[in-house]
């Protein structure tokens, strides 16, 4: 798996080349990333815990987090607009039936679909900010425009523009939190973002609240106050960027064919489309019928807003407590642990009594664990995987793979099967076990490819790095010294 990289000297003089590790050869590296030109222009030595690092690092969060974790917020809060909608009477309004509506919580995805392609071409030819800010202005207008929707068509017509728009976030965020932050610092930065799974239920249970207790103009006033949101971010972000670029120029990655290549023969690759499909089909399930679920346990509507709020909160206080366990352990630990609170609490809405009611909304509170697992599946991406397009590569294969799985999760909840829907929960119970399998797989190849490379370091002596070959865009198959996230 490890390719041969030539011994280098460390001297300033080398940041003016790069090393082609397959060929033997020094090459311009302007083929590659701009950052090591800069480099070879200002080099200067750089202590990463020095106080200066430090201060560095705090002006990066507060610059680049409170964008990151407001977009990535907004864009989960559009999604699950439909399933408050539902309990809020949309159904009713525009007149459809249990299978329209299951078509819609899926439609969004063949949007991601037709999406993926051209979303992955713009984001390497524009600034990633200042497109995912133009991005996220036009989706907020789309969320508006389900308000004035008043049938399956149209409303099925919108969510399909909303996700060709909307999928771009993930890669976007993904590749922002990689190009800023170490290893190290990405678990935490990529955890923090993340919470915003759970506050996206927090907040969208308590607007749901607020605008329910209005006498009319429900669910459409839902639309427009998050399409409204997410409109003004948008605008927020773009002129923050417009500012920025004043001061500072922002380089484009250029398209690598050899790294495409290497992406389709990394397993990884299909690791990451597989374990998206398997965690994608729950979470497309209760997307789309999440407060449906709950409702169906007995409650009302106003108790149904307020009790997701609770789901959501669960899930926050879940990401703090993986996160705490990945930097104990290790982030495969930590994802299977979110994995194995999901089962046990699918297996209890089944197991339990209807009577029980209570117990089996704990049971809810414990199958939401599990989006948390894929906070790692991302660290595994940013911090495992070297090289712009291999990167841009992965991220496609992650937005397929959520795209394909949170397609069919919708469709497992048949009207036939309602309110309890139990060919649903079996389904979702069968593909969480899948991917604590997959999940264990993928931490296992990583563990096995660093000690074969640790072992070759042995032999063959101590590992020469080459000065800078962190901006050189070399993959990760190319940097012997590269060692994988556990």
């Amino acid at each position: 798996m490890d390719t041969q990289q030539p011994s280098t000297s460390k001297t300033p003089a080398m940041a003016k080349q790069e090393v082609d590790s397959e060929a033997g050869q020094v090459i311009a590296v302007g083929k590659h990333d701009k950052a090591l030109n800069l480099l070879a222009e200002n080099h200067i030595d750089f202590d990463p815990d020095s106080a200066e690092a430090k201060r560095l690092l705090r002006k990066i969060d507060w610059r680049i987090m409170p964008m990151v974790f407001t977009v990535y917020l907004l864009q989960l809060m559009d999604k699950n607009s439909l399933s408050f909608a539902a309990i809020m009477g949309v159904r009713e309004d525009t007149n459809l039936t249990a299978s329209q509506y299951s078509w819609l919580g899926s439609i969004v995805y063949f949007g991601y679909l037709g999406g993926e392609i051209p979303a992955t071409f713009l984001m390497q030819r524009f600034p990633l900010a200042r497109y995912l800010a133009v991005m996220c202005t036009i989706w907020g207008l789309v969320v508006a425009m389900h308000g004035v929707c008043h049938n399956f068509a149209g409303l099925a017509a919108v969510r399909f523009l909303l996700g060709f728009i909307e999928v771009c976030t993930a890669p976007a965020v993904i590749m922002i939190t990689a190009s800023w932050y170490t290893k190290t610092e990405q678990v935490t930065r990529v955890a923090i973002w993340y919470t915003t799974s759970g506050w996206a239920q927090v907040f969208g249970g308590f607007f749901s609240w607020c605008i329910y207790q209005a006498g009319s103009f429900r669910w459409q006033g839902l639309f427009v106050l998050y399409g409204g949101l997410t409109f003004l971010t948008g605008v927020k972000v773009m002129a923050l960027e417009r500012v920025r670029s004043n001061k500072t120029g922002t380089e484009v990655w250029k398209f690598n064919a050899s790294q495409l290549k290497e992406a389709f023969m990394d397993p990884r690759f299909y690791g990451v489309f597989l374990l998206l499909v398997c965690t994608g089909l729950p979470n497309g399930g209760v997307t789309a019928f999440g407060p449906t679920i709950i409702r169906a346990f007995g409650f009302s509507v106003s108790q149904t807003t307020l009790l997701n709020m609770g789901v959501g909160g669960a899930q926050v206080v879940g990401t703090v407590l993986a996160l705490f366990i990945a930097k104990k352990t290790n982030r495969t630990i930590a994802g299977i642990w979110t994995l194995i609170l999901a089962i046990i609490g699918t297996v209890m809405m089944l197991a339990i009594p209807a009577r029980y009611n209570e117990a089996r909304y704990g049971g809810y509170i414990l199958l939401l664990q599990f989006p948390i697992c894929v906070l790692f599946i991302i660290t595994f991406m940013t911090g495992g995987v070297a090289g712009s397009t291999k990167k841009f590569a992965f991220g496609a294969a992650y937005q397929l793979g959520y795209a394909v799985g949170n397609l069919i999760g919708p469709q497992t909840f048949r009207g036939s099967d309602a309110p309890d829907y139990p060919i649903a929960k079996y389904t979702m119970l069968a593909f969480l076990v899948l991917t604590a399998i997959l999940l264990s797989s993928y931490g296992g190849l990583h563990y096995i490819w660093n000690k074969r490379r640790d072992a070759r370091a042995r032999v063959e002596g101590e590992e020469t790095h080459m000065e800078n070959e962190e901006f050189a865009d070399l993959t990760d198959f190319n940097i012997k010294s590269f060692r994988y996230p556990l």
